[in-house]
């Protein structure tokens, strides 16, 4: 169910925490809001500006008032939004698409806005989205940022992973936030008109990621490539070196074209398999996350050894590692079907 007024599914021990620092007037002047994709950091850190700026100011965004709506359409002047993808839109489209982290020049315009003080509200909230992603030099320039905040001023970061430089953490008020049961997922899409079955499957899918589990529902041809993906990686496993190497120079020719993240599905879609595998072989069914393809599932479990399996996934997860370290691609790829365990 959602949370009374925040409008967020789950997180409520991480809503009570932000709405009694309203309430009380001990808002920290930085935030950080850390966990997995698609898991809600960013919907509540936009709910978190709404009730500091709210016109109600009784430390819930009432999402009805003049500041709340625009907040909500980001129009609000003492609302600051920066990331990624705000980096990318002010770049060329050819330099855009060869971004991997947050620069310096972003976060000097950051710091820029933070310099003018509120011009409606009482406070200005400034959101740093894909904060992980901070080159070392703009990591350093937000640190200072950190170190000397105005004091009208909240600073919200966004990351995927609290694995910041330790002295940005430190000057943060992090809340961690965890994925959410798989039933709590399901109810949550029969809310917005699933049918159970479908509901159960995306909620497995989603690891516990609400907000990834609500686009994919809004998104059939999503679920339909998802499915294909993870066919096309189960029939490798039973197809010559000569088709994975193939798979693995294509794979490689979309990451050097900008299209990482895609890549990057593939292997998670891939990581997710083997995990299942392993959880098949030691008959934990309620932890399959493809609860759709159980029967070949077991089928491979049957024929790959748990030792083989939890190799494989310990490869996949370094591929993933490598690549967002500006390891060659295709050598990353290419050493991963070498690896892969056969099936016949």
């Amino acid at each position: 169910m959602q949370t009374s007024m925040w409008h967020i599914h789950g997180h409520e021990w991480a809503i009570e925490q932000l709405r009694s620092n309203i309430r009380t007037q001990r808002v920290a002047h930085a935030y950080l809001f850390a966990g997995p994709s698609g898991i809600g950091k960013s919907l509540l850190a936009l709910r978190m500006a709404q009730a500091l700026l709210c016109e109600r100011q009784d430390g819930d965004p009432c999402l009805q008032c003049r500041t709340c709506r625009r907040i909500e359409h980001g129009t609000h002047p003492d609302v600051r939004v920066a990331g990624m993808d705000t980096q990318a839109a002010a770049a060329k489209a050819d330099e855009a698409t060869r971004q991997k982290e947050l620069k310096i020049a972003t976060i000097r315009e950051w710091q820029r806005d933070l310099a003018l003080r509120p011009f409606e509200a009482q406070r200005r909230v400034l959101i740093l989205h894909d904060a992980e992603r901070l080159s070392e030099e703009a990591a350093n320039a937000m640190l200072k940022t950190l170190e000397e905040p105005p004091d009208y001023a909240t600073l919200l970061l966004v990351a995927h992973s609290s694995e910041l430089l330790p002295t940005i953490v430190s000057r943060c008020r992090v809340l961690r936030l965890r994925p959410l049961p798989r039933a709590q997922v399901a109810a949550a899409l029969q809310a917005r008109g699933a049918e159970s079955a479908q509901a159960a499957e995306l909620a497995a899918w989603s690891d516990g990621r609400v907000g990834w589990a609500i686009g994919m529902l809004s998104d059939p041809d999503a679920q339909t490539a998802r499915r294909a993906q993870l066919t096309e990686l189960i029939t490798l496993s039973r197809q010559d070196v000569g088709a994975g190497l193939y798979w693995a120079e294509q794979r490689a020719k979309e990451y050097r074209a900008g299209d990482q993240d895609t890549v990057l599905a593939w292997l998670e879609v891939w990581q997710r398999w083997w995990r299942d595998v392993i959880y098949a072989a030691a008959g934990c069914d309620e932890a399959i996350t493809n609860i759709d393809r159980r029967t070949e599932l077991y089928a491979i479990a049957r024929r790959v050894t748990p030792v083989a399996a939890f190799t494989f996934l310990q490869h996949l997860i370094t591929a993933t590692q490598q690549l967002r370290e500006n390891v060659n691609p295709q050598l990353v790829l290419e050493h991963l079907i070498l690896h892969l365990p056969r099936s016949q």
